[in-house]
């Protein structure tokens, strides 16, 4: 697949996209659609393999984590395997040889970007196990699930009191006492 130049890429999506008689959309957009689906599947194969023979999401945090599983030498050897993946021989060249001390901020930029594919595969691959594992071992209840709406209220209420019983001033036609009393008692009546 690698060999494939754009021109032949194009002319194969559009003819498996033409399969699907699109209208609104060109047949290019839909064999897109077809490859992208086929790859996510071998993606989610893959991941599955990889988590059941015993490789997990910390295996790819750096050694000097302390939630990583990998020794200094496991790292090394995953982060050399994917820069052997993700560049080319004359990319690994010019990541040898020095930037010269004279290199436009343009220069610069580019060498980050080709610094920072391995960087990002690595992120990829840890996302791709972290997935599965969290498919493996769901969890009670994630931190970014969204909160029913008696919880947010009961949220909100406990905020409400919170205040009210701090030392922040109110004003003198303020009932206090019996506004505090009255949120107090509808939070253990509604949101209980």
């Amino acid at each position: 697949m690698t060999n494939t130049t754009m021109k032949e890429m194009k002319a194969t999506l559009n003819k498996l996209g033409k399969a699907y008689k699109p209208d609104g959309i060109t047949t290019l957009e839909a064999g897109a659609m077809q490859e992208i689906g086929k790859a996510s599947e071998a993606m989610t194969l893959t991941y599955q393999v990889m988590y059941a023979d015993g490789i997990r999401p910390t295996d790819y945090i750096t050694h000097k984590n302390k939630a990583s599983t990998a020794s200094a030498e496991q790292f090394a050897e995953r982060k050399r395997v994917v820069s052997m993946i993700c560049y080319t021989a004359k990319e690994r060249a010019s990541l040898a040889a020095a930037l010269p001390k004279d290199a436009t901020d343009a220069q610069k930029a580019s060498r980050k970007s080709l610094q920072d594919k391995v960087k990002d595969a690595m992120r990829t691959i840890q996302r791709g196990l972290t997935t599965q594992d969290n498919k493996e071992n769901p969890k009670e209840k994630k931190a970014n699930e969204r909160k029913t709406a008696i919880e947010s209220l009961a949220d909100y209420l406990d905020k409400a009191i919170k205040l009210m019983q701090s030392d922040r001033p109110f004003p003198d036609t303020f009932d206090h006492d019996t506004a505090c009393a009255t949120l107090i008692a509808y939070k253990n009546t509604y949101t209980k």
